[in-house]
C-alpha cells in the first residue's frame, strides 16, 4: 500500500453514506470488533480510511487537541472525469469546479462533511506526466 490519508470524522455511518453516494465501496471487515475504523475504496482501489474521531485521538493521544479537517488537501484519480463530477456535485460541496491547472491535468475539488478538500483528477492525465 503507498499513501493513504485517514480521515477523522465525527460520525463513520453519516460519513460512510455519504462516500457511497459519490460511488466509494467501505469495507469494515477488517477492523477489531469495537474499533470504529473503515477501508474506503474507489473504482476497485484501496485509496483511504474513515475513522472515529473518539477512536483515532484515543489511539493517538497526540491528536487530542487537532481539530477535524486541517489545511490541505488529497487528491483522487478516477475515470470518466466528466461523469464523476457530475456525480459529485449532486452530493457534495464543490469548491473548485472543474478547471486544467498549470500542467494541463483536468481535475475538480470538493469538501466533504468534516470538512477535507479533496481533488479529484483524470488519473490517465497524471500517469502521463
Amino acid at each position: 500500500m503507498g499513501y493513504a490519508p485517514c480521515f477523522s470524522v465525527k460520525d463513520t455511518a453519516t460519513s460512510i453514506a455519504f462516500y457511497k453516494k459519490l460511488g466509494f465501496d467501505v469495507d469494515s471487515s477488517g477492523a477489531k470488533p469495537g474499533d470504529d475504523i473503515h477501508m474506503m475504496f474507489y473504482e476497485g482501489e484501496f485509496c483511504a480510511m474513515l475513522y472515529s474521531n473518539a477512536d483515532l485521538k484515543n489511539w493517538l493521544p497526540v491528536l487530542a487537541d487537532t481539530p477535524i479537517g486541517f489545511a490541505g488537501m488529497h487528491y483522487l484519480g478516477v475515470d470518466g472525469l466528466e461523469a464523476v463530477y457530475e456525480r459529485f456535485a449532486r452530493h457534495a460541496e464543490i469548491v473548485k469546479p472543474l478547471t486544467q491547472d498549470h500542467t494541463g491535468i483536468r481535475l475538480f475539488y470538493f469538501r466533504d462533511l468534516d470538512g477535507y478538500v479533496i481533488g479529484v483528477n483524470e488519473k490517465s492525465t497524471v500517469n502521463a506526466v
